[in-house]
């Protein structure tokens, strides 16, 4: 009796062609356009300097706010019913390693891409909706850094003196774009920390990476083009750039993270 059910099946998809599922993606990289935040009765525009890549796993947003704070997010997501998406947080400008969720609703054509997050915040009694819209930028390929990397190690070198720094830092390379969040030390004694970004442009050349920085909220580096030379391996690359103004070598060790 099974068999004939399949067979049956099987002879009703060829008469009337079996339907193909279509699989959601919103795989990408993002530039906002505008944030509208509502409370129900009022609603505020912001318009912000932000960009947000989607990897097939991860997800991570930077920008500056209007009064030119770094703003920042990295975590996972999963596809949820009715075009939603789930974002469990790992790091971000606020909550740092907080098990944060927020569930998105999507919308998305070939060139833009809407997120509403209906539960975004709370104060007292008055509940509030986030609605992002993005403009979709083009892609130029992958390549063997796509995916996502934490730092492992950091080294400051000058002359022969070699100092390891503490810092927390995560970067995604996709489609031709990168996009790093950090969180660092001012101070020798690791006592006060900052937040940071960058983002823009990158290609990859054998061993030579070549960085176009288009924004950051290190105003050192934004707009600014940068050679560094990698050790590039399947789990792990090192990158070193030396300064020409001050002689100081960075060399910093990257570890990949794999998508459970």
């Amino acid at each position: 009796m099974k068999k004939i059910l399949i067979a049956v099946f099987l002879l009703s998809c060829v008469i009337a062609g079996c339907k193909k599922v279509k699989t959601i993606s919103y795989e990408g990289v993002f530039k906002l356009n505008k944030q509208i935040v509502s409370d129900g009765r009022w609603d505020t525009t912001w318009m912000k300097e932000q960009a947000k890549i989607y990897t097939d796993r991860y997800y991570m947003y930077s920008g500056l706010s209007s009064d030119s704070d770094a703003r920042f997010g990295f975590g996972t997501y999963e596809i949820g019913p009715n075009q939603t998406i789930v974002e469990h947080n790992i790091f971000n400008y606020k909550a740092l390693d907080s098990a944060q969720v927020f569930v998105a609703q999507m919308k998305q054509s070939a060139n833009a891409l809407t997120a509403i997050v209906s539960d975004w915040a709370r104060s007292k009694t008055t509940s509030y909706k986030l609605t992002e819209d993005y403009t979709k930028v083009p892609s130029s390929g992958a390549s063997a850094l796509d995916g996502v990397w934490e730092l492992d190690k950091l080294y400051l070198v000058k002359g022969h003196d070699t100092t390891k720094q503490r810092e927390t830092q995560f970067k995604i390379f996709w489609q031709g774009h990168f996009m790093f969040i950090r969180r660092y030390p001012v101070d020798l004694v690791a006592t006060q920390y900052k937040n940071g970004f960058g983002y823009g442009q990158f290609l990859l050349k054998d061993n030579s990476l070549d960085e176009t920085v288009e924004m950051s909220s290190h105003e050192h580096i934004a707009n600014k083009n940068f050679h560094t030379n990698i050790n590039l391996k399947s789990n792990e690359y090192t990158e070193e750039f030396k300064d020409p103004k001050t002689n100081l070598q960075t060399i910093a060790v990257y570890k990949r993270i794999r998508a459970n």
